[in-house]
Protein backbone atom coordinates (compact mmCIF):
# COMPACT_ATOMS: atom_id res chain seq x y z
CA UNK A 1 0.00 0.00 0.00
CA UNK A 2 2.42 3.02 -1.33
CA UNK A 3 2.15 6.65 -0.73
CA UNK A 4 -0.23 7.57 -3.69
CA UNK A 5 2.10 10.80 -5.60
CA UNK A 6 -0.97 12.76 -5.91
CA UNK A 7 -0.85 12.91 -2.36
CA UNK A 8 1.67 15.72 -2.52
CA UNK A 9 -0.79 17.77 -5.32
CA UNK A 10 -2.36 19.82 -2.67
CA UNK A 11 -4.96 22.41 -3.72
CA UNK A 12 -3.21 25.81 -1.87
CA UNK A 13 -0.15 25.78 -4.25
CA UNK A 14 0.17 30.20 -3.58
CA UNK A 15 3.29 31.84 -2.58
CA UNK A 16 3.01 34.73 -0.11
CA UNK A 17 5.59 36.49 1.25
CA UNK A 18 8.25 34.09 -0.62
CA UNK A 19 6.55 31.29 0.95
CA UNK A 20 5.57 28.41 -1.14
CA UNK A 21 1.88 26.97 -0.23
CA UNK A 22 1.80 29.51 2.19
CA UNK A 23 -2.28 28.77 3.26
CA UNK A 24 -1.11 25.17 4.59
CA UNK A 25 2.43 25.77 5.49
CA UNK A 26 0.69 29.16 8.00
CA UNK A 27 -2.43 26.99 9.12
CA UNK A 28 0.41 24.37 11.02
CA UNK A 29 0.85 27.62 13.23
CA UNK A 30 -2.02 26.52 15.55
CA UNK A 31 -0.38 22.90 16.64
CA UNK A 32 2.84 24.85 17.35
CA UNK A 33 0.48 27.49 19.77
CA UNK A 34 -1.58 24.86 21.18
CA UNK A 35 0.88 22.33 21.89
CA UNK A 36 3.17 24.61 23.43
CA UNK A 37 0.37 26.01 26.22
CA UNK A 38 -0.57 22.43 26.60
CA UNK A 39 2.75 21.75 27.30
CA UNK A 40 3.69 24.71 29.30
CA UNK A 41 0.14 24.35 31.30
CA UNK A 42 0.65 20.40 31.99
CA UNK A 43 3.70 20.78 33.19
CA UNK A 44 3.02 23.21 35.73
CA UNK A 45 0.47 20.43 37.47
CA UNK A 46 0.88 18.12 40.45
CA UNK A 47 -1.23 15.48 41.96
CA UNK A 48 -4.33 16.62 43.55
CA UNK A 49 -7.31 14.93 45.01
CA UNK A 50 -9.65 17.83 43.09
CA UNK A 51 -7.40 18.65 40.36
CA UNK A 52 -7.40 17.29 36.73
CA UNK A 53 -4.68 14.52 37.74
CA UNK A 54 -5.08 12.09 40.80
CA UNK A 55 -1.58 11.35 40.07
CA UNK A 56 1.39 14.18 38.96
CA UNK A 57 2.35 11.33 37.00
CA UNK A 58 -0.65 10.70 35.08
CA UNK A 59 0.67 14.29 33.44
CA UNK A 60 3.35 11.87 30.99
CA UNK A 61 1.13 11.19 27.99
CA UNK A 62 -0.23 14.40 28.35
CA UNK A 63 3.41 15.83 28.23
CA UNK A 64 4.39 13.76 25.44
CA UNK A 65 0.95 14.50 23.73
CA UNK A 66 1.42 18.03 23.65
CA UNK A 67 5.23 18.23 23.08
CA UNK A 68 4.41 16.05 19.78
CA UNK A 69 1.36 18.25 18.61
CA UNK A 70 3.99 21.08 18.69
CA UNK A 71 6.53 19.39 16.62
CA UNK A 72 3.87 18.28 14.52
CA UNK A 73 3.15 22.69 13.65
CA UNK A 74 6.87 22.45 12.44
CA UNK A 75 7.02 19.27 10.85
CA UNK A 76 3.92 19.48 8.64
CA UNK A 77 5.30 22.98 8.14
CA UNK A 78 8.67 22.05 6.47
CA UNK A 79 6.58 19.26 4.71
CA UNK A 80 4.56 21.73 2.94
CA UNK A 81 7.09 24.12 1.81
CA UNK A 82 8.36 21.56 -0.40
CA UNK A 83 6.26 18.27 0.10
CA UNK A 84 7.91 15.18 -0.95
CA UNK A 85 7.81 11.55 0.92
CA UNK A 86 10.98 12.00 2.70
CA UNK A 87 9.56 15.65 4.26
CA UNK A 88 6.50 13.81 4.73
CA UNK A 89 8.23 11.41 7.28
CA UNK A 90 9.14 14.63 9.77
CA UNK A 91 5.11 16.00 9.63
CA UNK A 92 4.02 11.46 9.86
CA UNK A 93 6.57 11.43 12.93
CA UNK A 94 5.21 13.45 15.48
CA UNK A 95 1.89 12.53 14.67
CA UNK A 96 2.26 9.07 15.39
CA UNK A 97 3.77 10.00 18.77
CA UNK A 98 0.85 12.10 19.77
CA UNK A 99 -1.77 9.38 18.64
CA UNK A 100 0.15 6.82 20.99
CA UNK A 101 0.40 9.09 23.67
CA UNK A 102 -3.50 9.65 23.81
CA UNK A 103 -3.91 5.98 23.95
CA UNK A 104 -1.86 5.25 26.77
CA UNK A 105 -3.99 8.48 28.34
CA UNK A 106 -6.94 6.39 28.12
CA UNK A 107 -5.57 3.42 28.86
CA UNK A 108 -4.46 5.17 32.33
CA UNK A 109 -7.74 6.38 32.73
CA UNK A 110 -10.09 4.11 31.42
CA UNK A 111 -8.11 0.34 32.94
CA UNK A 112 -5.26 1.14 35.55
CA UNK A 113 -3.21 4.64 35.26
CA UNK A 114 0.11 1.98 35.89
CA UNK A 115 -0.85 0.23 32.81
CA UNK A 116 -1.36 3.36 30.72
CA UNK A 117 1.66 5.20 31.47
CA UNK A 118 4.01 1.32 31.72
CA UNK A 119 2.29 1.38 27.43
CA UNK A 120 3.89 4.71 27.24
CA UNK A 121 7.00 4.15 26.13
CA UNK A 122 6.35 0.65 24.04
CA UNK A 123 3.27 3.00 22.19
CA UNK A 124 5.45 6.18 21.58
CA UNK A 125 8.28 3.46 20.16
CA UNK A 126 5.52 1.68 18.45
CA UNK A 127 4.68 4.89 16.75
CA UNK A 128 8.24 5.94 15.92
CA UNK A 129 8.44 2.37 14.04
CA UNK A 130 5.48 2.50 12.00
CA UNK A 131 6.63 5.61 10.25
CA UNK A 132 10.24 4.73 9.90
CA UNK A 133 8.83 1.51 8.60
CA UNK A 134 6.63 3.75 6.01
CA UNK A 135 9.90 6.06 4.71
CA UNK A 136 12.14 2.60 4.64
CA UNK A 137 9.43 0.72 2.33
CA UNK A 138 9.02 3.92 -0.01
CA UNK A 139 12.53 3.71 -0.37
CA UNK A 140 12.78 0.66 -1.21
CA UNK A 141 10.38 1.36 -4.35
CA UNK A 142 8.04 -1.10 -1.97
CA UNK A 143 5.65 1.59 -0.47
CA UNK A 144 3.61 0.15 2.86
CA UNK A 145 1.13 2.82 4.56
CA UNK A 146 -0.70 -0.13 6.62
CA UNK A 147 1.40 0.39 9.86
CA UNK A 148 0.98 4.07 9.91
CA UNK A 149 -2.50 4.02 9.04
CA UNK A 150 -2.95 1.46 12.14
CA UNK A 151 -0.88 3.60 14.53
CA UNK A 152 -4.08 6.05 13.55
CA UNK A 153 -7.02 3.57 14.03
CA UNK A 154 -5.89 2.43 17.06
CA UNK A 155 -6.87 5.79 18.95
CA UNK A 156 -9.68 6.76 17.04
CA UNK A 157 -11.57 3.27 16.84
CA UNK A 158 -10.55 1.78 20.04
CA UNK A 159 -10.16 4.42 22.57
CA UNK A 160 -13.66 5.71 21.87
CA UNK A 161 -14.79 2.43 22.73
CA UNK A 162 -12.71 2.28 25.61
CA UNK A 163 -13.99 5.21 27.03
CA UNK A 164 -17.91 4.27 26.25
CA UNK A 165 -17.29 0.76 28.15
CA UNK A 166 -15.43 1.86 31.36
CA UNK A 167 -15.45 4.69 33.96
CA UNK A 168 -12.91 7.38 34.09
CA UNK A 169 -12.21 9.12 37.82
CA UNK A 170 -12.44 12.62 36.05
CA UNK A 171 -15.27 14.22 34.61
CA UNK A 172 -15.86 15.50 31.15
CA UNK A 173 -15.10 11.98 29.62
CA UNK A 174 -17.12 12.95 26.68
CA UNK A 175 -14.63 15.93 25.74
CA UNK A 176 -12.60 12.72 24.19
CA UNK A 177 -14.82 11.48 21.86
CA UNK A 178 -16.07 15.55 20.79
CA UNK A 179 -11.83 15.86 20.21
CA UNK A 180 -11.99 12.14 17.81
CA UNK A 181 -15.24 14.37 16.41
CA UNK A 182 -13.44 17.41 15.46
CA UNK A 183 -10.69 15.09 14.21
CA UNK A 184 -13.15 12.84 11.80
CA UNK A 185 -13.75 16.25 10.40
CA UNK A 186 -10.45 17.02 9.55
CA UNK A 187 -10.04 14.03 8.00
CA UNK A 188 -13.23 15.07 5.67
CA UNK A 189 -12.12 18.28 5.06
CA UNK A 190 -8.93 16.68 3.61
CA UNK A 191 -9.77 14.35 1.63
CA UNK A 192 -12.21 17.33 -0.15
CA UNK A 193 -9.05 19.05 -0.74
CA UNK A 194 -9.62 20.71 -3.73
CA UNK A 195 -13.23 20.63 -4.14
CA UNK A 196 -13.33 22.67 -0.80
CA UNK A 197 -10.62 25.05 -2.68
CA UNK A 198 -12.78 25.05 -5.77
CA UNK A 199 -16.07 26.39 -3.80
CA UNK A 200 -14.06 28.84 -1.83
CA UNK A 201 -12.64 30.27 -5.15
CA UNK A 202 -9.23 29.95 -3.28
CA UNK A 203 -9.76 31.54 -0.38
CA UNK A 204 -9.42 28.27 1.50
CA UNK A 205 -8.75 24.27 0.67
CA UNK A 206 -9.32 21.27 2.32
CA UNK A 207 -6.19 20.60 3.64
CA UNK A 208 -5.78 23.75 5.23
CA UNK A 209 -9.12 23.59 7.12
CA UNK A 210 -7.53 19.81 8.12
CA UNK A 211 -4.96 21.94 10.14
CA UNK A 212 -7.33 24.06 11.73
CA UNK A 213 -10.31 21.53 12.79
CA UNK A 214 -7.24 19.16 13.95
CA UNK A 215 -5.78 21.75 15.99
CA UNK A 216 -9.17 22.27 17.31
CA UNK A 217 -9.48 18.58 18.54
CA UNK A 218 -6.00 19.17 20.03
CA UNK A 219 -7.26 22.41 22.28
CA UNK A 220 -10.77 20.37 22.80
CA UNK A 221 -8.12 18.07 24.88
CA UNK A 222 -6.41 20.94 26.14
CA UNK A 223 -9.89 22.47 27.89
CA UNK A 224 -11.02 19.11 28.86
CA UNK A 225 -7.81 18.73 31.39
CA UNK A 226 -8.26 22.46 32.35
CA UNK A 227 -12.05 22.01 33.38
CA UNK A 228 -12.02 18.33 34.85
CA UNK A 229 -12.23 17.48 37.90
CA UNK A 230 -11.86 13.99 40.05
CA UNK A 231 -15.25 11.92 41.01
CA UNK A 232 -15.84 10.39 44.00
CA UNK A 233 -16.16 6.94 42.30
CA UNK A 234 -15.64 5.79 38.15
CA UNK A 235 -18.00 7.64 36.04
CA UNK A 236 -18.86 6.56 32.09
CA UNK A 237 -19.51 9.63 30.01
Amino acid sequence: MPQPEEYHRFAATATVFGVPHFADVISNLPFLLVGIAGLAWTWRQRGQSSGPFIRASERWPYIVLFGAIALVGIGSAYYHWAPTNERLFWDRLPMSIAFMAIFAAILSERIEYRLGLAALPGLVLAGVAATTYWLFSERAGAGDLRLYLLVQAVPIVIGPLLILLYGSRYDRGRDFVIAAGWYLLALLAESLDHTLHALTEGWLSGHTLKHLLAAVAVYWLLRMLRLRRTLDRPQRP
